[in-house]
């Protein structure tokens, strides 16, 4: 076994605030994919960017909101997945102490049936 302590920093870039990242080491095998832990304080954002590669954003704890383009705000919260594909704009407000899961990668994400999509319109779950 070997323990480490993450490495920590200060998020401002896209005009973010209130965030800091605990960044998790890239995997050899797959260079194109990064995990990383988000911490954004109640207020904080992390500001409009778009996705320079797919990413998935497992909302751990706390609740918040999101936004692609110029859609409206969608609530979140602990055990919300929000996957943005390359390209899209997005953001990320924090309503409450928001803590997430964020993987960047360009493979594909194999979303089987336990995987429910939600309405984004509606707030719910479809079927």
């Amino acid at each position: 076994m070997r323990i480490y302590d993450l490495p920590v920093r200060s998020l401002d870039a896209f005009d973010s605030h209130g965030v800091l990242m605990d960044f998790l080491p890239p995997v050899a095998d797959a260079r194109a994919t990064s995990v990383s832990v988000a911490r954004v304080s109640a207020g904080g954002t992390l500001g409009r960017h778009p996705a320079v590669r797919r990413q998935a954003f497992a909302v751990v704890a706390g609740t918040g909101e999101v936004q692609v383009d110029e859609d409206p705000r969608v609530p979140v919260g602990a055990g919300t997945l929000v996957v943005w594909e390359t390209g899209e704009t997005h953001q990320t407000w924090a309503t409450t102490d928001l803590l997430a899961v964020v993987v960047e990668t360009t493979g594909d994400l194999a979303l089987g049936d336990q995987f429910v999509e939600r309405d984004r319109a509606a707030g719910g779950s479809e079927g």
